[in-house]
C-alpha cells in the first residue's frame, strides 16, 4: 500500500524548481513490466480516469502562481489534454494495471523552439541554439513535460506577475490573501486529494520566501498542521539575484525572516534552497559545482540544479526496497532538540571517473564530497545528523572481481558486498561524530530535454568524468544529495539576523504596516532569529 504525499508549490520560482522536478520524474518513469522501477511512484502520483474512461497517472500536486506568470498553460487553458497509448502487457508486481494505463506525452509549448538533438548544425551552432532556447525560458510552463490534474493549478487573480503598480512583494499580502476566497478554494482542493489517499503520510511544500508567497505559504502550512497533523517538509526557495543592491533587498530580508519564523513553528522540518553562496545581500556569488557550468541568474538553470537535489534526497521515502520508511522518519532524524532547519547538499555528477571503480574513487577523493545548496551555510563532513542518498552506481562499478583486484584487495572496503555497505563504511570513516542514514538506488538519473545543457564537455554519456573533452550529450548521471543538521546552520541564521538588524523600525516600511504587520510582531521575529542561531551554536558531540 502506498504511503501518499501531497506536494504543494507556491510561487513563481518554486514552480520553476517544481517543474524540473516533475520533468525528471516523468523522464525516469519505466512502464516496461520486465524492468520494474526501484521507485514507488504511487507515493507522489495519483491514479485517475479521464472523460474517455482511460486510466491516467498524474502528480498529486497543488500549484499556485500569479496571473500572467504561468505562460501558455493559462492562455491555452489545457491542463489535462491526453491521447491514448496502448501498452501490450501487465504484471502482478506493478501497482497499476498497465493494460489500462494511458501514457501522456506532451511537447514543449513553444513550437518554434528548435530541436537541439535533431540539428545537423556544427557544435558551435548547436551551442548557440541551446543558449537561445534556454534564455527564452521565461516561465516554468515553457518547459513543462507532464500533464496535471485539473485541480492542480490555482491562479491568483488579485495580483499580476511582474506588476510594478501593485506587486505581490510583501509577506502580509500573502497572509491576508489566505483569509479570502482563495483559502476556501485551495483548502477544498487539499481536502479532495487527502480523501483519495489510503495512507496519507504528509506534505512536501516548496514556497518562495522573499515575496508575498512567503506569507501565503506560512498561512497554508499552519492550516496543514492544524487540520491534518501530518509531517510537513518545507523548502523555502530563494532565487539567485546578481542585480545591484537596492532598497527592495531589505523587504526581501523581512519577508524571509517572517517566513522562516512561521514555517519553523508549523513545519516538521524545513531547508532553505538557493544556488547563491550567500543569501544576503542578494548580489553575491553562485555556488560552484565541479564539472558543471551554469548561469545562476537564469531561473531555468538554477532551478534544475535545486530540483535534481530534491528528486534525489527524497528517494529515501520513495523506494520500493524500503516501503516502511516514511517522511516522518526523515523529519524525526533531523529535527532533534527542536532544531527545525536543515541544510541541503548535492554532488552532481557524483565524481565517478571513467573506467574507475567506486572503491578507488572514494579512496583517492580529497576535500568535500558535496556542495551546499543552502545560503550562507557550508556543510562540513563532521558533526552531522544527516540523511544521504546516492543513485546511479551499479554493482559492477563497485570493485573488480577478485581475479583482477590487484591493489584493491588490500583495502578494507574490498570486503564490502554492496554499494550500500561500501558507502556506509566510507561515511563512517570520513564523517566523524556523525549519525548518517544512507540510502541508495542503482538506476542513474536519466537526463533528457528540456534539462539544461550544463554539464562540462569532460562528462561522458553515462555521467563518468573523463580527463579530456569527450564532446557528447550526457544521457544519465550518478547523483548524491543529502540533508544535514549541524552547527554550521548557525551561520545561516547569523547572516540573516545581521541584515534584519539593519532595520531600526518596521514603521519605515509602510507596506508592511498598512497590511497588518505591527512593530511587536517584527521584534518577535528578530528575537526568533536570535534564538534559532543560538540553538545551532551548540555543536553535536
Amino acid at each position: 500500500m502506498a504511503r501518499e504525499i501531497l506536494t504543494i508549490q507556491l510561487g513563481h520560482y518554486a514552480n520553476f524548481i517544481g517543474t524540473h522536478w516533475w520533468n525528471l520524474q516523468t523522464s525516469n518513469f519505466t512502464y516496461d513490466p520486465k524492468d520494474l522501477a526501484e521507485i514507488n511512484h504511487d507515493v507522489l502520483y495519483r491514479e485517475g480516469e479521464n472523460l474517455q474512461k482511460q486510466v491516467t497517472f498524474t502528480p498529486r500536486l497543488l500549484i499556485a502562481d500569479l496571473k500572467g506568470g504561468i505562460g501558455s498553460i493559462y492562455e491555452q487553458g489545457i491542463l489535462y489534454d491526453t491521447k491514448p497509448t496502448s501498452i501490450a502487457s501487465t504484471s502482478n508486481d506493478q501497482l497499476w494495471d498497465v493494460g489500462k494505463l494511458e501514457i501522456a506525452n506532451t511537447e514543449l509549448p513553444n513550437p518554434e523552439i528548435p530541436s537541439i538533438e535533431a540539428s545537423n548544425e556544427p557544435d558551435e551552432a548547436k551551442d548557440s541554439i541551446s543558449t537561445n532556447v534556454e534564455n527564452d525560458m521565461k516561465s516554468w510552463a515553457d518547459y513543462l513535460l507532464p500533464v496535471f490534474h485539473p485541480r492542480s493549478l490555482t491562479v491568483i487573480k488579485e495580483y499580476s506577475h511582474n506588476c510594478i503598480n501593485r506587486p505581490f512583494d510583501i509577506f502580509t499580502y500573502g497572509r491576508n490573501l489566505w483569509t479570502t476566497e482563495f483559502c476556501d478554494d485551495f483548502s477544498d482542493k487539499i481536502r479532495s486529494y487527502i480523501e483519495e489517499c489510503d495512507l496519507m503520510q504528509g506534505f512536501q511544500v516548496l514556497v518562495d520566501s522573499t515575496d508575498g508567497f512567503a506569507g501565503l505559504g506560512a498561512a497554508c502550512i499552519q492550516h496543514l498542521r492544524d487540520e491534518y497533523g501530518k509531517s510537513i517538509l518545507t523548502f523555502p526557495c530563494i532565487d539567485f539575484n546578481n542585480a545591484e543592491p537596492s532598497a527592495s533587498d531589505l523587504i526581501k530580508v523581512v519577508n524571509t525572516a517572517l517566513c522562516w519564523q512561521h514555517i519553523g513553528e508549523h513545519s516538521s522540518l524545513y531547508s532553505p534552497l538557493s544556488c547563491g553562496q550567500v543569501g544576503w545581500p542578494f548580489a553575491a556569488d553562485p555556488r560552484k559545482l565541479d564539472n558543471i557550468t551554469y548561469k545562476a541568474e537564469l531561473k531555468y538553470h538554477s532551478s534544475a540544479i535545486l530540483a535534481t537535489a530534491l528528486d534525489t534526497l527524497t528517494l529515501r521515502y520513495r523506494t520500493k526496497r524500503y516501503p516502511n520508511v516514511s517522511l516522518s522518519d526523515l523529519c524525526a532524524d533531523l529535527n532533534k532538540l527542536g532544531r527545525k532547519a536543515a541544510a541541503i547538499s548535492l554532488s552532481l555528477p557524483f565524481p565517478m571517473k571513467i573506467k574507475t571503480d567506486l572503491i578507488d574513487v572514494l579512496d583517492e577523493f580529497e576535500g568535500q564530497l558535496w556542495t551546499s545548496l543552502t545560503p550562507s551555510c557550508d556543510i562540513p563532513m563532521d558533526n552531522n545528523m544527516q540523511s544521504i542518498v546516492l543513485r546511479g552506481i551499479s554493482q559492477d562499478r563497485m570493485k573488480r572481481p577478485i581475479q583482477q583486484a590487484n591493489k584493491q584487495i588490500s583495502k578494507p572496503a574490498y570486503r564490502c558486498s554492496s554499494v550500500h555497505e561500501m558507502m556506509t563504511l566510507y561515511l563512517a570513516c570520513t564523517c566523524h561524530a556523525s549519525a548518517t542514514y544512507f540510502s541508495d538506488v542503482e538506476a542513474p538519473l536519466k537526463i533528457v530535454d528540456p534539462y539544461p545543457k550544463i554539464f562540462n564537455n569532460n562528462v561522458t554519456e553515462d555521467g563518468s568524468i573523463a580527463g579530456w573533452p569527450v564532446g557528447t550529450d550526457v544521457k544519465s548521471v550518478a547523483v548524491m544529495a543529502g540533508m544535514h543538521s549541524n552547527g554550521s546552520i548557525a551561520a545561516m541564521y547569523e547572516t540573516l539576523l545581521k541584515q534584519t538588524k539593519r532595520i531600526r523600525s518596521i514603521k519605515k516600511f509602510h507596506a508592511f504596516m498598512d497590511s497588518g504587520l505591527d512593530e511587536d510582531e517584527f521584534v518577535e521575529c528578530v528575537h526568533n532569529l536570535q534564538d534559532c542561531k543560538e540553538e545551532y551554536e551548540d555543536h553535536y558531540i
